[in-house]
């Protein structure tokens, strides 16, 4: 029972109720029979022996004569049921039971012999016992001294019955309560236990193959938080796991076209060994795709690695013009092939950066293979080289359809590509993500945008002009 969470939960709701509320009723029981019922009772009774006591001392002739004694008490009416004694001074029963002994509810019991000393030693004593109550109270002359002992006892029968219904009274709404917060802590263990089931239910049917169901949000503010968090968790790992499947898939295309390009060059040269220009143009076309392969191995290293924090960068001056013509070179061929228009607009003066050459290059790189990728046969790619401030900043702008503005973060994210764009079979969608990382390891960023007019995308890189300030030993 213990190993159910609702069983514990439903547990730790009664615990407190079965402990404290029986502790509670037998307290209140306690303080409603002693300290009040039978406080009131023998105070009642204190009062009534108090008046006897004073009548008796104001009677000079029943004093002296027991006869005026008793027949001055046998005129008194008391309409409580009452057992009643007068003892003098030496302990002898002056005057029998005789207030009340036409009631047939008082039985005859002989006064209490402690009860009586105790009055005879001028104290007034009280006492409850075997439901009954029992008060002596001094008689006293006009010299205030005790002569003698009144005592009185009631039988509290109808106070005990009283009693009892009041204790039948609060154990049945005791019992309502304990049924009622029985069934409270059912409920509340169970819309507790309801939400973790359904987390447990939903974990077990996880399945990459689908997008995952979402999981209701209702409950207490922590089982809505976990459960947002599920949810959110099995998103992102159905996104990382169609994410791996793409980049599988993505892997073999970009490698196929390469090693195909490779293989067919090969036989071509070995059927022309003779022909030196066939020769000359196959083997650049090699060259090409041994360095797009090799870009492609690099990527791949990188994202493996995933600390490129500590990759060892060699932050140096770099001319920054210089090296996107590089890259334009590079990548001139494929521009042919889809008749592309590439614009430059260089700074006057000479544009430095303090980057990597190497890892610059391969920024430059991935984000023109990515804007050759999405301008339209016929296109235009704009590069731009400019300084702002203590920075270096290079704009690259296509005039493909651009990107969603939801999406203007996304596309940075590894292996994501966007579902508008099924069209562009080629990329494993690290490439933007790898540049942007490269970028702000060498202290720069990398930020998307659609262009103003028309249409398109336009990517900025920023990157530092100055060498990082390295502390001298003396300063530190």
């Amino acid at each position: 029972m213990w190993r159910n969470l609702r069983s514990r939960l439903t547990i730790s709701h009664l615990l407190p109720l079965l402990v404290i509320v029986p502790l509670l009723s037998f307290l209140l029981f306690y303080l409603i029979e002693a300290r009040f019922v039978l406080d009131e009772a023998t105070a009642e009774l204190a009062g009534q022996g108090e008046l006897i006591s004073r009548l008796y001392q104001a009677e000079l002739e029943a004093q002296e004569d027991p006869e005026q004694a008793r027949s001055l008490f046998a005129r008194l009416q008391v309409r409580v049921p009452t057992l009643f004694y007068l003892v003098d001074r030496d302990g002898k029963i002056v005057v029998r039971p005789g207030l009340a002994t036409a009631s047939t509810q008082v039985p005859i019991r002989p006064p209490d012999p402690a009860l009586l000393q105790r009055a005879l030693a001028g104290e007034i004593a009280r006492q409850v016992s075997l439901g009954n109550a029992d008060v002596a109270v001094p008689v006293r002359n006009e010299d205030q001294e005790v002569v003698g002992a009144v005592h009185l006892s009631q039988q509290l029968t109808q106070v005990t019955r009283r009693l009892t219904i009041l204790r039948w009274t609060v154990w049945g709404a005791v019992s309502a309560g304990l049924l009622v917060s029985v069934t409270l802590s059912f409920a509340l263990s169970r819309s507790l236990n309801q939400p973790l089931e359904r987390l447990t239910k939903a974990s077990r049917a996880v399945s990459f193959d689908a997008p995952p169901s979402r999981v209701v949000e209702e409950g207490p503010t922590e089982v809505r938080t976990l459960a947002r968090t599920f949810n959110e968790m099995s998103e992102r790992l159905y996104e990382l796991e169609q994410g791996r499947r793409r980049l599988l898939s993505a892997v073999v295309h970009e490698l196929g076209r390469p090693l195909g390009a490779i293989k067919a060059a090969a036989q071509v040269m070995g059927q022309n060994g003779t022909d030196t220009d066939v020769v000359v143009e196959l083997s650049a076309g090699i060259d090409d795709q041994v360095d797009q392969l090799r870009r492609l191995l690099d990527d791949l290293a990188i994202l493996a690695r995933n600390d490129l924090q500590n990759m060892g960068l060699d932050i140096v001056p770099t001319d920054v013009e210089e090296l996107v013509l590089e890259e334009c070179r590079r990548y001139d061929s494929r521009m042919s092939e889809k008749d592309i228009e590439l614009i430059t607009d260089f700074s006057p003066t000479m544009t430095q950066a303090a980057a990597d050459p190497m890892r610059l290059g391969q920024i430059v790189g991935n984000l023109l293979d990515n804007a050759i990728k999405y301008t339209p046969n016929g296109g235009q790619i704009r590069i731009a080289v400019g300084s702002e401030e203590d920075r270096t900043v290079l704009t690259i702008e296509d005039s493909g359809p651009g990107i969603d503005p939801s999406e203007l973060e996304r596309i940075f994210d590894f292996l994501y590509r966007s579902p508008r764009q099924e069209r562009v079979r080629e990329g494993m969608g690290i490439g933007l993500a790898l540049s942007r990382r490269l970028a702000e390891a060498q202290g720069g960023t990398l930020t998307a945008h659609n262009r103003a007019r028309d249409t398109g995308a336009r990517l900025v890189l920023s990157l530092p002009k100055n060498l990082p300030q390295t502390p001298v030993a003396g300063d530190l």
